[in-house]
């Protein structure tokens, strides 16, 4: 019993990087995530559709057949053929606004596929945190079953009594409730995480995720907020709507611009057959009314939309950089409680007879207490740097 509870003290001070396990699985999950396979497809429908808009109109064709109500030989034949189009600036500036469109979404799907990733990453690392406190958990109800054995033996010999016997079986249920709750938990995630990998077996199983990524608190706030502003898929995507309702506006003021219609047309009329070309001229006097003023309102719209989105980023990177280094100074000063071998004190003080039963339960209890609050932290702290460093997925 001495030995498990000294292994107990020194277990959580294993924190060796297992970064690749969780790359595997996040790794898999962008593979077999069937969102950001919908989300592939939907893209290249969308890309697939603004290249469709800057394109010419259907070409026209047009045939008449007239004759006469006096003589059926006096017929008429008219063929025409013709095919409009646009001035042509304005198909160079719809080329340029759909690559821009085809730039936000990619920017879309990456934001997508960064959620997606986060949140399997997160679910890793609930999972490391379960298979870290299910370590715990077994080391406690080994203690206590040990400790249970030893005072029966005591009771049938006369130097324990039943109520010591009784407060430790209580013991031994409260550690084996607590076990089957975190199991059932692990269990879950392990199926969210599954659902996530799009039903196939993930590539490695949930015991194998046992530690947390080799990953520090950034050495500077400021290089880092640079970092993750940049590499943030969403304030990308509101950049290029802001782009695209700029162009918007030169787009709709080139709307006043004539539409043209080039054909060819051939007559036939009493033996005699004619050829020759038409040219027609639409101009917008009606079609574009307001089309201006639509697009300049909705670019500023953009555009205070675009800086609200990057005061709300900005203080949300300060609010979740303030956190991680609370957290970090709390799990600091949980390193005396490693150090210390409280469990082994409490151990040879009961066999002293220098504590009851009641007071060794009383204090073991708070040591796994705290212990339990130190994993607690540290999967917070975790959870933190994913969220934090989630421009590296």
């Amino acid at each position: 019993m001495r030995y498990c509870l000294f292994t107990l003290s020194l277990f959580v001070l294993s924190n060796v990087g297992a970064q690749t396990s969780i790359t595997d699985v996040l790794a898999s999950v962008e593979v077999n995530n069937p969102r950001l396979k919908a989300g592939a497809q939907i893209v290249l429908s969308q890309k697939a559709e603004v290249a469709s808009q800057n394109t010419l109109a259907d070409p026209g064709f047009e045939f008449s057949h007239l004759w006469g109500t006096e003589n059926a030989k006096d017929r008429k034949y008219d063929i025409a053929i013709s095919q409009s189009f646009d001035f042509p600036s304005l198909y160079v500036q719809r080329n340029r606004i759909g690559n821009l469109k085809q730039t936000l979404f990619d920017s879309q799907q990456e934001a997508l596929r960064q959620q997606v990733l986060l949140q399997a990453k997160e679910l890793c690392l609930r999972i490391v945190c379960l298979n870290r406190t299910i370590q715990l958990a077994d080391e406690r109800q080994k203690a206590a079953d040990e400790l249970a054995q030893l005072y029966r033996k005591r009771l049938s010999s006369g130097d324990a009594n039943i109520l010591d016997v009784n407060k430790i079986e209580i013991e031994q249920l409260n550690a084996a409730t607590a076990n089957t709750r975190l199991r059932n938990e692990l269990t879950a995630c392990v199926a969210q995480l599954r659902a996530l990998n799009g039903g196939e077996p993930l590539p490695l199983s949930e015991a194998s995720l046992a530690h947390y990524p080799d990953k520090e608190l950034p050495a500077s706030f400021d290089d880092w907020k640079t970092q993750a502003l940049a590499g943030d898929p969403e304030l990308q995507s509101l950049r290029q709507e802001n782009m695209i309702a700029d162009k918007s506006v030169a787009l709709n003021r080139a709307g006043w611009l004539p539409k043209f219609e080039l054909g060819y047309r051939h007559a036939y009329e009493l033996g005699e057959r004619f050829n020759g070309l038409s040219v027609g001229v639409s101009i917008p006097l009606f079609a574009n009314r307001k089309q201006v003023k639509i697009a300049k309102a909705q670019a500023v719209a953009g555009a205070l939309s675009l800086s609200d989105s990057e005061q709300q980023v900005w203080a949300s990177l300060q609010t979740a950089y303030n956190d991680a280094v609370a957290l970090k100074g709390n799990l600091e000063k949980f390193e005396l409680l490693v150090r210390q071998n409280n469990f082994e004190l409490l151990q040879k003080a009961l066999a002293a007879g220098k504590i009851s039963m009641v007071e060794y339960l009383v204090n073991a209890t708070q040591l796994y207490e705290a212990f339990e609050n130190r994993l607690s932290l540290e999967y917070e702290y975790q959870l933190c740097l994913a969220r934090m460093y989630k421009f590296e997925l």
